[in-house]
């Protein structure tokens, strides 16, 4: 099946957030609950936890986003996404040297994704700005503030890590 041409940036716009609400659909279905039951790191398994109680949200901020649009709200598969789990993966299955290790793996996996989210809805709240749907913009933008706190809750995780596995390997 043919994917749809797009012809206007609200087509644009109606599609970036239909792969963005399939991003935070397998985040919130899949990623987030195995990355929180697989972390050894009481901090990164919390920020976890914490993030997917966001991804939710978000998940109810894009579906009615996309209602508001008078869209039908479908999720849509996200190649950049879809390497990132598979990098991750890859990480994960090569980490030796215990539990620090693939924590670190996870921390890395989540800042790539956090990358990947801000991007897009930096996009997402040009887009509907650009449209004068102000109120989604907002809408956006609230979503992007809290992708933003996320990144700086994994940037800290992974500091923290990243200074016990050396401080380890000294002794």
């Amino acid at each position: 099946m043919a994917e749809q041409q797009l012809t206007t940036p609200r087509e644009l716009l109606v599609t970036q957030l239909r792969q963005m609400l399939g991003i935070e659909l397998r985040l919130a279905d899949e990623v987030l609950p195995q990355l929180a039951d697989s972390a050894h790191a009481t901090e990164l398994r919390r920020g976890f936890e914490r993030h997917l109680l966001e991804t939710r949200a978000h998940v109810e901020t894009v579906r009615d986003v996309l209602d508001d649009l008078h869209a039908p709200a479908e999720a849509e598969d996200s190649a950049g996404f879809r390497g990132l789990v598979a990098q991750h993966e890859q990480l994960v299955a090569r980490c030796d040297g215990g539990h620090t290790m693939t924590d670190l793996a996870h921390a890395v996996a989540a800042l790539a994704t956090e990358h990947l989210e801000l991007a897009a809805y930096e996009s997402l709240v040009s887009l509907a700005e650009s449209l004068g749907e102000e109120e989604i913009g907002i809408r956006l933008r609230e979503v992007l503030e809290q992708e933003e706190f996320a990144l700086e809750q994994v940037e800290r995780a992974l500091a923290r890590l990243l200074a016990e596995r050396v401080e380890s390997e000294r002794y």
